[in-house]
């Protein structure tokens, strides 16, 4: 009777909904609180299904950024909802970790893709780390002033990277 997989998720389906029901007929407050605290755990058991297709199944690389996007973000935000974070800190502060995300979701994707290491992916994903961290100074208030006044007086930092760079390419690519 149950040896097709339509009917045992059939079966399945039907048990969890009439426990869901009973649960909510008997206790209203308590689902309603984990649905809204809880969330974002769907976007952690997609992105962590995702990371096991793409170490065990071999799938495509970019599944590798987008399950790490989905894990990350999911566990920022339920960490938000949970109020594990001391303090009063809410998305209004730490809105530059999205940044960091992403930037850690591009590394792991970039030295994977295809088997070879992509500048092309893991130099931006550096970026986004580093904006990460000086957004966070300004929205955690940990430097006073503006970030405009912050970027007017230290601009010139931004030629002296470019130059470093440009001086360490150069004496990367000479041959021998």
């Amino acid at each position: 009777m149950l040896n097709s997989p339509i009917r045992k998720a059939t079966l399945v389906s039907g048990v969890v909904l009439v426990l869901l029901g009973i649960f909510q007929l008997f206790w209203p407050q308590v689902l309603l609180a984990v649905l809204v605290r809880g969330w974002p755990i769907l976007f952690i058991v997609i992105g962590l299904l995702i990371l096991y297709k793409f170490w065990f199944r071999k799938v495509r690389p970019s599944a590798l950024f987008s399950g790490l996007l989905l894990l990350l973000t999911g566990t920022f935000i339920l960490v938000l909802n949970m109020r594990i974070i001391p303090g009063d800190l809410t998305i209004k502060e730490l809105w530059p970790l999205f940044m960091g995300i992403v930037g850690v979701s591009l590394i792991p994707y970039g030295s994977r893709y295809r088997s070879t290491v992509r500048l092309t992916l893991i130099v931006p994903g550096i970026i986004l780390i580093v904006l990460m961290g000086i957004f966070l100074l300004f929205s955690l208030q940990i430097v006073k002033e503006s970030f405009a006044e912050f970027f007017i007086r230290w601009w010139p930092l931004i030629l002296v990277g470019m130059g470093i760079t440009l001086i360490g390419s150069g004496w990367v690519g000479r041959k021998k």
